[in-house]
């Protein structure tokens, strides 16, 4: 489901879109955000969705990686 949240990066420009997801009964808020119109130098990410890595499994030729362990856990 859409989100209200918009940030702003000096190197990527800002977010067009923020996403949250509902698994069963519980909310994962702004799971995943795209560029719209990123900065000249940033174009070939425009529109093009974005996951924190510590948010979501990953798998890898079969594997699931772990999870990083940042702020954004």
């Amino acid at each position: 489901m859409a989100s209200p949240t918009r940030t702003a990066c000096p190197y990527k420009g800002r977010t067009s879109g923020y996403w949250s997801v509902r698994a069963g009964d519980r909310l994962h808020p702004d799971l995943a955000w795209s560029y719209g119109f990123p900065t000249a130098a940033l174009l070939p990410i425009a529109g093009l969705v974005a996951f924190y890595n510590e948010k979501v499994d990953l798998v890898v030729d079969g594997e699931r990686l772990a999870r990083p362990r940042t702020h954004f856990s």
